[in-house]
């Protein structure tokens, strides 16, 4: 199998045993109607395929069926099920300082990552995921919790969001509204917003000693994720950030990754791919995925997808399927 097939995978293990045991449900049949192996928990865990992972988070909120799961969740405080990183950020001075050592963490070590936007007056933490334009809502929505949990313990106040935004509704809202102290609204993503005040407001836990032997190895996890991603994967994760800003080139690309052109060239061809071919295929995903999962129209699709006009995206849709968008909307849905 060349590296170009290589999937991305998210580590599970003995943490969620001990989380499905707390909500109540019997890992073996979740596993089971997840369709993972018996054995997967077991020991150090393992490394599932992406897809199933989100199949994973899908399945406990089917057999959980609790409209608070995430309030749940995201209130656990556990090193294996979130990340080691959030110790090391707990030792930053405040929110902002954590949230942007988080971000650079997760943008080059995992299938997760988290966005920070510092304004004078706010601070958007915008988390996504790298290979997928979706995140399965009790997931997305326990990160959020889990960072105003995280602000709340770390300062020993009780932080309130400025907003809480997500492209999802809510299970029982008013639960999480209450739990947050600010309204949840429909957004564009699922994004945490902090007043400044709060955002710059002193941890209790910092302490620079302790990052300072933290962040060595972190260091090194980081580095280690930038030789080891297939570079591919790492063309489509680039892509799926800059399609919407029309950023389609493959210099555009090589920029982002802070990579020469031939280098990237290069490392696609060795890979079995090429650049046409990983544009290509990210926009075919992605097409599927808008068109298939979202009310968003032709056009807007075109957008995202860093077309010129809808016309491109027509061609190109017929190119890859040999209908229309609306045809393959429409049978997809039926």
């Amino acid at each position: 199998m060349s590296r170009a097939n290589v999937a991305p995978t998210v580590h599970v293990g003995k943490a969620w045993r001990l989380i499905l045991s707390d909500l109540g449900l019997s890992s073996q049949v979740v596993l089971r109607r997840a369709g993972l192996p018996a054995g997967v928990l077991d020991g150090e865990g393992a490394r599932i395929p992406l897809d199933d992972y989100y199949n994973l988070w899908e399945t406990i909120a089917r057999e959980a069926n609790d409209p608070e799961l995430a309030l749940r969740l995201g209130q656990v405080v556990s090193v294996e099920l979130f990340d080691p990183a959030f110790f090391a950020a707990m030792c930053s001075p405040d929110m902002n300082t954590a949230a942007r050592r988080l971000g650079e963490f997760k943008r080059l070590v995992g299938a997760f990552r988290l966005d920070v936007e510092i304004q004078s007056d706010v601070t958007h933490i915008i988390y996504r995921c790298k290979y997928r334009p979706d995140v399965p809502s009790a997931m997305g929505l326990a990160e959020i919790v889990f960072l105003v949990s995280f602000a709340r313990r770390a300062t020993r106040q009780c932080i309130t969001p400025a907003r809480v935004t997500l492209p999802f509704r809510a299970p029982k809202v008013e639960a999480y509204e209450a739990w947050f102290g600010c309204p949840v609204s429909k957004g564009r993503s699922i994004t945490l917003a902090l007043s400044a005040a709060d955002a710059c407001r002193p941890f209790l836990t910092h302490d620079d000693q302790m990052w300072e032997f933290f962040e060595p190895s972190l260091r090194r996890r980081m580095e280690d994720a930038k030789t080891d991603a297939p570079m591919r994967a790492r063309v489509e994760h680039a892509l799926t950030e800059l399609l919407p800003s029309g950023r389609t080139q493959i210099q555009d690309v090589a920029l982002e990754l802070a990579v020469s052109k031939r280098s990237l060239q290069r490392r696609l061809s060795e890979e079995g791919t090429n650049w046409l071919e990983v544009l290509n295929g990210s926009r075919e995903r992605l097409a599927r995925h808008y068109l298939g999962s979202t009310n968003l129209g032709v056009g807007e699709v075109s957008f995202l997808l860093g077309f010129e006009d809808p016309n491109s995206l027509f061609r190109a849709f017929h190119r890859w399927t040999g209908t229309t968008p609306e045809a393959w909307r429409a049978g997809s849905r039926t």
